[in-house]
């Protein structure tokens, strides 16, 4: 039987890679202009979030600055640490909880939430699509879901490009390795799309993340700044073809 992935044995790896990294910082302030724009201006009490797979707790913590009352979790006991320590730093005792726990036991504990975070979550669970299925049950009449993915379509593209041609016809997975940073479970955007129609759930945002930053040469990466590469991504993120060969894919659904 296969087993969600713990973070605990690349959390270092994890961490040096993601912090103050330009790619991470591109998603994040992707992630962040979409609940502005579509959940957080049109709110105007304080929220209920859940932040599952949180990660370094980057996410919650700028949530709960922003005055909504945050519960934090993820299986990986260093990242519940290291996340529990900023909310002291930070002094957000008061509106922000780490705790230890999956995705799918957040779902059905049965909490209700105003809004559920689920960042690159999915593509490291070993069954990957059926928490799909609780998000809906999980949410306040009018929540919001901010779910971004791994998207699998890219993987396709990237390799095509590349003329990795074997890899295509042999019909691999395109999984990483097991201590990879790489997931071992690119998602169908379109699958998940329809899982959340069929919940009943409100379809706002489809958009890419990151649509054109991973397919530069690693020479450019350096030059372009930050503001550039947000500028291009507004652009072209929320259109097709350019979101479906995002290297994510984030969607925001609203329950009726």
């Amino acid at each position: 039987m296969g087993h969600d992935r713990n973070f605990d044995d690349i959390f270092e790896r994890f961490q040096s890679r993601i912090k103050g990294n330009k790619k991470g910082l591109v998603r994040e302030a992707l992630i962040r202009e979409d609940l502005l724009e579509h959940v957080l201006q049109t709110q105007n009490q304080t929220l209920q979030v859940l932040d599952s797979g949180c990660g370094l707790g980057d996410m919650g913590l700028w949530l709960a600055g922003q005055g909504h009352q945050v519960l934090a979790t993820d299986i990986s006991t260093k990242m519940v640490e290291y996340t529990a320590i900023k909310i002291r730093e930070a002094n957000l005792d008061g509106r922000m909880t780490a705790r230890q726990m999956s995705l799918q036991e957040a779902l059905q504990s049965g909490q209700r939430f105003d809004l559920i975070c689920i960042h690159a979550v999915l593509e490291w669970l070993h069954e990957p699509y059926t928490s799909l299925s609780w998000i809906a049950q999980a949410l306040n009449p009018g929540g919001a879901l901010s779910l971004t993915v791994y998207n699998k379509h890219r993987s396709v593209f990237n390799s095509l490009i590349k003329g990795d041609f074997k890899r295509i016809l042999n019909h691999e997975d395109y999984a990483g390795s097991s201590n990879a940073m790489t997931p071992p479970h690119p998602i169908e955007p379109e699958r998940v799309r329809n899982a959340l129609i069929a919940q009943g759930l409100h379809l706002e945002l489809h958009a890419g993340l990151r649509c054109f930053y991973d397919y530069f040469p690693n020479k450019a990466k350096d030059i372009h700044e930050l503001d550039d590469l947000l500028l291009l991504e507004r652009r072209y993120r929320k259109l097709s073809p350019y979101r479906d060969f995002a290297r994510y894919v984030h969607f925001i659904a609203r329950k009726k």
